[in-house]
Parts: structure tokens; sequence; C-alpha cells
């Protein structure tokens, strides 16, 4: 038995996560741990920390029934589970159990899904931990080999099963055999489909960073004899780790509250976040550098009346590039309700550290500093002083947003990334970090010739890490950056992942993918060993209003026609967005041996995108999406109210024409390919444009839209003739439900990591 610390002293990361959260539940049992709000706003679903615990419990004892884990290693488990509390309960079970809990991406209705695939023959699972619904609802010939057959232990059934043998009084964590070495859960990181890591986070590993995180935010780990707690809310998928860390387990380890909704309620409606915020008085909130610009792009000013943002006290922000144009455009956009921009917290971090590496010591402003862009492209930092900056052109200022020191128990160094010998001030490179926070390494990759867990630096160079005598070897971020002033700046990446809406996404991925939609158009092989026939591609990540954007340079056999690249560019668009769920916003056909090449025969996609900002690539073809469609919604035309069935053509026609301008303007479709009966999906409508399309909708029209009402109304006209019989009556044409509403999440979720 393991004995713990008093609850008004920090926990040690001698104690495991799960011997924490249980005696938390003991000791104040009846304070509120997790709250889901549904998307009304108004329909809840809250447990305390008893019922958390013995909820866990349950899923444990069901657990154990299916057998003790192996003597060799712990047993895997997938937890499948939409949006909602069940998640924390097979989180923890898990965890009691003595398994490792694996989060994953929900599964899609009727949809591949080779990221979930590819995690699940990576771990090899045992077990299948999810909610009634789902186990009901899983179509298990659409799983891989290795996931189909396991033993399901569903929440709600365990709690229902084992109730008579809980204890009324809780059963206390200190009796639970636990090391702190053991694995907490497998984090598996977003980005190649063919390459699923999964990160081993260590329990000791955990509890450092959610040390790390309290001593960064400038929070208090309130005992069992104070009144006052944390109040946090969250939107990000549970499989995130900033969704699951820096929301979800760090509320805990605080013995805080957390309110939780999904990402469809926030991406539909961007004022729900907000509002949720305004609403519970929530002091502790963040998301990716894109939900901030959302709310400032697709919040209008007489949604935001009655929002009340005094309470906000840290709004950390990570997971993407931060801009500083967005930051500054969030802070003056609500600075009436109350939010002050020194509520904002930058921060740095990955999965391999389990989350937190650097940020400030508390939130504040955030500090900018502007950079010659031309350098910068160069690898060389040059400031521009404010007198200088305010008689240049935008184009020519690259403006970095700090990301503060190294967090408690970590150590970063910024190394060049061939020599492995640390780099002065002001000189960018590889950032290097270790520290108690950095995970054990990847699931079964201790033998890749290419980990970067254990590296080292060169002797006889000069280290700031304040523990060269302990040799502890480093994990080689692949992020590249620079010190200024003691403050880390990140400015790329080393290899060439593309991060949106805090994803990565391998462009060796989407360059296969775009190949071979080629290859079927024009009759080429894309095999291996076809060489050239199919052409080079190249896909990378350039600049966009709301942070970066995906471009994607394609050459095209000599012998292709011109007549059909439009459509060709619309099936390029289609199946990227359907296997990576993300939207292309440049497209550009070339010719052959345009794409720059290594002697070795490798893509240069930096000199790709050097030539791309450039203006250097001459086009055969060339889709852009337009800049409109990242701009607050546009305006909408009165509708007769109360309405009836005389004024359905009116009604009608005015749904049509919004619709059209809508798919211009925010989906950056061409006005002349605009057809009443064409379907969205030839427009190349993603999941999360459609959550858009609902949600604007909804506000306007007054009528309850669910996300998927897109799929199936799939057309101006089908559409607009769906919401006229919903506004003036008469008869519908057809259920916009028919497809199950709660598996619609995964469209949207998908896109925003884990």
């Amino acid at each position: 038995m393991l004995d713990i610390a008093p609850l008004a002293d920090v926990p040690s990361v001698d104690v495991t996560f799960t011997q924490w959260v249980g005696q938390r539940a003991r000791l104040h049992g009846a304070r509120p741990a997790l709250t889901y709000v549904h998307d009304d706003g108004v329909t809840k679903d809250e447990w305390s920390y008893a019922e958390l615990w013995q909820r866990s419990f349950a899923v444990a004892m069901a657990l154990r029934a299916v057998g003790k884990e192996s003597e060799a290693t712990q047993r895997r488990a997938l937890l499948l589970f939409p949006p909602g509390l069940e998640f924390m309960a097979g989180f923890l079970g898990c965890q009691i159990a003595g398994w490792i809990p694996v989060p994953t991406c929900y599964p899609k209705p009727g949809r591949a899904m080779p990221r979930l695939d590819s995690a699940t023959e990576d771990c090899s699972p045992s077990a299948i931990v999810c909610d009634r619904a789902t186990s009901r609802t899983i179509d298990e010939t659409r799983f891989t080999a290795a996931a189909r057959g396991l033993a399901r232990i569903e929440t709600e059934t365990s709690l229902e099963q084992f109730a008579a043998e809980l204890s009324s009084e809780l059963i206390d964590s200190r009796s639970l055999s636990q090391s702190p070495d053991d694995l907490a859960f497998l984090q598996y990181t977003s980005g190649s489909t063919s390459e699923a890591k999964g990160v081993m986070v260590r329990h000791r590993n955990l509890m450092a960073n959610l040390h790390a995180i309290q001593l960064g935010f400038g929070l208090e780990c309130h005992g069992v004899e104070c009144e006052e707690f944390l109040h946090a809310a969250f939107w990000l998928p549970f499989y995130h780790d900033m969704g699951l860390i820096g929301g979800l387990l760090a509320t805990l380890y605080l013995g805080g509250h957390s309110l939780v909704h999904s990402p469809r309620s926030f991406l539909q409606r961007p004022i729900r976040w907000l509002q949720l915020i305004s609403d519970h008085g929530i002091a502790v909130s963040g998301a990716p550098n894109f939900a901030y610009q959302l709310c400032v792009d697709r919040i209008p000013p007489e949604q935001t009346d009655s929002l009340d943002l005094h309470s906000w006290r840290t709004a950390f922000c990570g997971a993407e590039p931060i801009l500083a144009r967005t930051l500054s455009d969030f802070g003056n956009r609500f600075a009436a309700c109350g939010f002050s921009d020194s509520a904002f917290y930058p921060c740095y971090g990955l999965a391999e550290s389990s989350l937190l590496v650097a940020g400030g010591d508390g939130p504040s402003l955030p500090k900018v500093i502007d950079l010659d862009r031309v350098a910068l492209g160069s690898s060389k930092i040059k400031l521009i002083q404010p007198r200088a900056r305010r008689v240049m052109p935008a184009s020519a200022v690259q403006s970095l947003v700090s990301c503060g020191r190294a967090v408690e128990g970590m150590e970063i160094e910024v190394v060049d990334p061939q020599t492995c010998r640390i780099v002065s001030e002001r000189s960018i490179g590889e950032i290097w970090i270790r520290g108690t926070s950095v995970a054990a390494g990847y699931w079964k990759r201790d033998a890749d010739a290419n980990n970067p867990f254990g590296a080292e630096i060169a002797r006889g160079v000069f280290s700031r890490a304040k523990s060269d005598a302990n040799n502890e070897s480093y994990f080689r971020t692949g992020d590249l950056g620079f010190f200024h002033d003691g403050e880390l700046y990140v400015t790329g990446r080393l290899k060439d992942i593309i991060i949106m809406r805090g994803r990565n996404h391998y462009p060796q991925d989407i360059e296969a993918t775009v190949r071979k939609v080629i290859g079927e158009s024009t009759g080429q092989s894309t095999g291996q060993s076809a060489g050239q026939s199919a052409g080079q591609c190249a896909a990378f990540s350039a600049p966009a209003p709301r942070g970066e954007s995906l471009a994607i340079v394609a050459e095209m056999p000599r012998h292709a026609g011109t007549d059909d690249l439009a459509d060709l560019v619309r099936s390029i668009r289609r199946h990227v967005i359907d296997i990576h769920e993300i939207d292309p916003r440049h497209v550009l056909l070339v010719r052959p041996a345009t794409v720059p090449m290594t002697t070795s025969g490798k893509i240069q996609r930096s000199k790709c995108r050097q030539m791309f900002d450039a203006g250097e690539i001459q086009a055969r073809y060339r889709y852009d999406r337009s800049s409109a469609s990242e701009q607050t919604p546009i305006a909408i035309a009165a509708l007769p109210h109360p309405a009836s069935v005389v004024d359905r053509p009116v009604v009608d026609s005015t749904l049509r024409a919004w619709l059209s301008e809508w798919l211009i303007s925010r989906a950056g479709v061409e006005p002349h390919l605009i057809e009443d009966d064409k379907p969205f999906s030839d427009y190349g409508l993603d999941s999360m444009t459609a959550v858009e399309l609902s949600g604007e909708l909804e506000d306007w029209t007054g009528i309850e839209l669910t996300p998927i009402v897109a799929w199936n109304h799939p057309t101006i006209e089908k559409m607009a003739e769906f919401i006229t019989d919903q506004f003036c009556g008469g008869s519908l044409a057809g259920s916009q439900d028919s497809v199950d509403p709660s598996t619609a999440v995964d469209h949207v979720a998908a896109s925003l990591g884990g």
C-alpha cells in the first residue's frame, strides 16, 4: 500500500494519478467533478467525485472479470466514446484494473477508419471499453482484424452488473497496488495514418506534467477544507492530448470541476463556448489558435451583448502555430465583454512530453516580436524595431508569439540538428527537451533507427541545462525555434508536417492521395515502380487568415488535356477532404518537372513553398479558395414571421439565394459553378464547413439543425425545401436525423487532432 500526502500539499510523482483522484473522491466526494452540457446549453449530466470513482471501479471490476493481466505487460483497452461523461469512467476504470487505456477517435459511420485501425494494429488491444449506445451501433465488419471479436465492456452495464458488490463506503485508492512507473495510458499521436505511434505515458510523467500545468497556469491545488475550487470548461476531443490532459485530467488533479461540451457544439456555434464560460464563471479554458480565430470570424456583435468573461483568468493557446494577430483580434473583439488579454497563456507542448513543455509564469499579455520575413525564410533572425515596423509593408514582417520558458521539471535546448551542438541565442535550431514529464518512448518502437528518444548533445559544448551531470538523454521534437531574451519562439518543423486545427498531417499521405486521383483520372499507374509516370506532388502549409492552410502542387502527365482540369481539382479536393479531413486552400496543376527534387529523388517541399510564396510556379490550372470564405457571416435577409404556407415561395427563393451566396463567400465556390441541384460534395464541402453552414442557418432561421442536415439534404434545392417546410409548415422532405446525430461528432472532432 502506498501512502498519499495530505491534499493540502502538492501530490508527489511517487503517487499514481488513479490513487490521487481516488483520494479526492474519498475526502470530498460530494464535490462536482464533471458536467456534460448538451448542445441546447440547458440539459446537463453531472457526476460528483464519489460517483466518478464508483463508476470507474465498476468498469475495473468488469475488466478484471475478462481475465488477469499478463505478467509480462499490461493489457490494453481501446476507449471508444462520443462526447460525454462515460469516457472518464472508462479511462479511470482501465487504470484501476491495471489495464492501459488507449483513447481513440470515435468510429465513423459507414466510413473507413485508417487512424483507428492503425492504432489498433499497433497496440493489439484485448478489450473495447465504450458506452452502451456505441456498443450497440459498432459495425465490426469495418474494424481491422485486431479489433474484431474483442471483449466489450459497456460502462453503464458495468455499473448495473457490479452495483451490489460496490461498497457503500468508497474503496480507498491507497489499497491499489500501483507503481508510478506503470503506464497511465497510450497517447497515439496524430499524423501519418500508416505510422501510428503510441506515446507511453507513465503515471510519473503524467503527475509531473500536471504539477507543471498547475504552476504554469498559476493555479492552486485546493484541499478538502477549502470550499472554493476551480471551474474549467472544454470542448476538445478526449483523445486529443490537450483535451485529455490540459482539460479533464488537470482539473481532476486540482480537485476542480470541468464543464465539457462537444466539438460539434462549438464548431456549429462558437458562441456556445464563450456562453459556457460566461454562464458558469469559468476560470480556465483553452484551445488551439483556430478556435480563437473562429470566435472572431463567426460570432456577430449582437450575440455578445449578454456575455460576461471577467471570470476567465487563464485562456491557454497551443497545439498549432499561434498567430499574434489572432490573439490581438480576440482580445480587442471581446474586451467589451470583460475579457482581458492578460489572461492569455500561449504555450508549447507535445504528446511525447505528456503535454506542456513551455509557457509563461502564469497568464500575461502575450510577448510578440517582429522579424524580417525574408531573413526568417533563410533561417536567420533579424529583429524589426517598432519605428521601422510602422513603415514596412505587412507582407515583409513575420510576427512571432513567445511560448515562454521551460516549465517546472523540463529542460529545453535549441540544437543544430546536423552537429547535435547547442546553438547560440537568436539562432534557429531543433528543439530538444528532457525532464520528468517526457514519456518512456513509443510503444514497440525501441528498435527504430530514427527513434527521437534518447538523443545526446555533442560533448564539450556549453549547455544551459542544470542537470548535465545525470547524463539524461533528450527527446528530439522535430520542431524548429530559437531563444530570445531567454524565451522560446517556435518557427516551424524540421520535417514537413502540416499542423492545422491542432492536428498533424504528414504531407506524404496527402501526396499519395493526390497522385492516386490523378493517376486514376488520366489512366496512369501510381505504384512505386511507376516512377514519374503519375507525376510528382508536393503538399505543404501556406499562410491563411485563420492560420495555416494546405497548398498542393501536382504535376500532370504531358498528354493530359486542359478541358477537365477543373473537374480534376474538385475530385482532388473531395478525396483529400474524405480521407484526411482537410480542405486544400490552393491546388496548382503543373507541367512535369515543376516540383523541385533533390539529386536523390526526394521532394523539396520547403523549396516548393518558397517558389509558391514568390509566385514563381507556372500552373496549367490553379484553384484558390476565396479569402472571403474566412470572413464573418454574410448578411441575411428578413424572413416573414410568423410564416405560413402562403410565404413558401418567398422563403424558398430567399433561402436559395442565401445558400448560393454562402457557398461563394464562405466555401470559396466559383459563382459560375453554382447549381441548385448539384451535390454539396461536388463543391468540396468538408465536415467543418458543413457544421458552420448548419450553425449559420440556425442563427438566421431559429430552426434547430444538426450538422447532418447537409448530408441528408445535399443540394441547394433540397436544403431550401427542407428548411422552408420547417419554417412555413407543410410536408417534410425527410427527417434531418435519418443519420444518428450522436455519430455526427466524429466528422468534426476528427479534424481537431488526437
